[in-house]
């Protein structure tokens, strides 16, 4: 929630909406049954996620868009796919850090984004 919180600040600042975006990633090879109920069950913590996103744009009068996108690919495809499509001027991705030396480097999803994207990229830890 901090990436959305900062995503809403600069939104605020220019007068600009945000576009939040939640990737789930399903496994390319799984039952359909089993696929199924990971994709529900995945669906039903993205809505959770996006609500939340949406109560602190609203918090903040700042208009709001959420979508949740499912793929078996990459999940830095799926969101720079979908900066591309929704023509996004700014990306904000988090970043996650651990206490060991893993901690100095960009979570493999932010760089990845980074690396790919078409648009301005920030990074919030």
């Amino acid at each position: 929630m901090r990436t959305v919180q900062r995503a809403i600040e600069y939104a605020k600042l220019i007068g600009g909406e945000v576009v939040a975006v939640h990737v789930v990633q399903l496994p390319e090879y799984l039952a359909e049954d089993a696929m199924k109920k990971m994709s529900e069950e995945l669906a039903s913590r993205a809505q959770k996620a996006l609500e939340s996103a949406r109560k602190l744009a609203g918090e903040a009068a700042v208009p709001i868009e959420s979508k949740s996108l499912e793929t078996t690919g990459s999940i830095v495809g799926a969101i720079c796919d979908a900066a591309s499509t929704e023509r996004i001027d700014l990306l904000v991705v988090g970043t996650r850090t651990t206490r060991d030396v893993t901690k100095l480097m960009l979570g493999s999803v932010a760089q990845g984004v980074i690396v790919s994207a078409r648009c301005d990229v920030l990074v919030v830890r």
